[in-house]
Formats: C-alpha cells, structure tokens, sequence
C-alpha cells in the first residue's frame, strides 16, 4: 500500500491564494491593463528600468500570475488565465 504525503505550500501556506503588495501588485496591474507588451514597454510605462521590470515579470510568472510568450527575442506578456 502505497502512502501519500502532503506538503503545504510555504507561499501560500496551504490556502491556494497568494497576496501581492508593493511593486509586484503594481507590475500585475500594469500587465493586465496592457496585455500583449514586451518587458521593456512595460518598464517605460512604468517609470522603472528595463531589468527590473523583468525580474518582476519573472517573479510573477514564477508565483502563477503571469505568462510570458516567447516571439523571437522578446517575450510578450498577459495575465494567466485558468
């Protein structure tokens, strides 16, 4: 018999959800308002430098939230939809 072991989630402490605050919120909020931009586009509307807005970009896409779509060199961004 085969046993099973259930692990709880240390971001989400077992709850499924997760909340954003600070620039993570703003940068979620700024991909859905604008969805199908680049890192960069997003980093001018902003107001924040490029690396940093895809960091956060990869932060969000490693938390479940956001999705990047590889064209050729850039990589487009929306809101991950379930």
């Amino acid at each position: 018999m085969k046993t099973k072991a259930y692990v709880v989630c240390t971001r989400c402490c077992g709850t499924g959800s997760i909340e954003l605050t600070g620039v993570y919120a703003e940068t979620l909020a700024l991909v859905i308002r604008h969805p199908g931009l680049n890192g960069a586009a997003l980093a001018k509307k902003a107001g924040c430098q490029a690396t940093a807005m895809n960091n956060r970009l990869k932060a969000l896409e490693r938390l479940g939230v956001a999705v990047g779509k590889k064209f050729g060199r850039q990589i487009i961004w929306k809101q991950k939809t379930t």
